[in-house]
């Protein structure tokens, strides 16, 4: 998550959104956590249900949606430069999956 959070700050005032969703439903644990590895961007817990249609199987993981809902790519564990890349197709006109995997380097595919 820090690589997440750093790229969330370096894209601050851009279209682009960051929100983290832990799998842990203890609020306390998460705060913890939250101020252990010093976090900015919002942290929300969830149920594995409210996951489902994202059909993550894997953590941890990330989800990139566009404006309209859709979700244009989904990374496992990922450096701080694929995080960027991937969050600064969102901000390309017409951004779609298939765009978003074909403009992706080899090595993060």
């Amino acid at each position: 998550m820090p690589e997440l959070d750093a790229v969330a700050a370096e894209m601050a005032g851009t279209p682009v959104h960051f929100l983290a969703v832990s799998l842990e439903t203890d609020t306390r644990r998460v705060r913890v956590a939250v101020e252990r590895l010093k976090l900015h961007l919002p942290v929300a817990t969830s149920e594995s249900e409210v996951l489902g249609p994202l059909t993550l199987d894997t953590v941890p993981a990330t989800v990139f949606i566009d404006a309209s809902g859709q979700v244009v790519s989904r990374l496992g564990t990922a450096s701080k430069a694929e995080l960027k890349f991937h969050a600064e197709q969102l901000l390309r006109p017409g951004a779609t999956a298939s765009r978003a995997a074909a403009q992706a380097p080899a090595a993060m595919r």
